[in-house]
């Protein structure tokens, strides 16, 4: 199933060498994650919806405004996701 993940999409939007994790995306994109909240299931989801709602437009100004166009895009990042894991 295709997926859509923050950091494949923090990659196409802020180029491959940047770091990519949710802390250093949410202080990109100036969103704060309470400290009580990092870390839990709740925290972190809120923060990398917030994250996804941000990269949206910016994948848009790049010319990338489908489902299709953006995933083709992260796919040339996906050695992001083997790294990480």
């Amino acid at each position: 199933m295709p997926v859509l993940d923050t950091v494949l999409l923090s990659a196409v939007v802020y180029g491959q060498h940047e770091v990519h994790s949710l802390d250093a995306l949410s202080h990109r994109l100036g969103i704060t994650i309470p400290e009580e909240d990092r870390h839990t299931a709740l925290g972190d989801t809120i923060a990398t919806a917030d994250a996804f709602l941000k990269l949206v437009p910016m994948l848009a100004g790049r010319g990338l405004e489908t489902f299709g166009a953006v995933l083709t895009e992260v796919r040339k990042h996906g050695r992001l996701l083997k790294d990480l894991n």
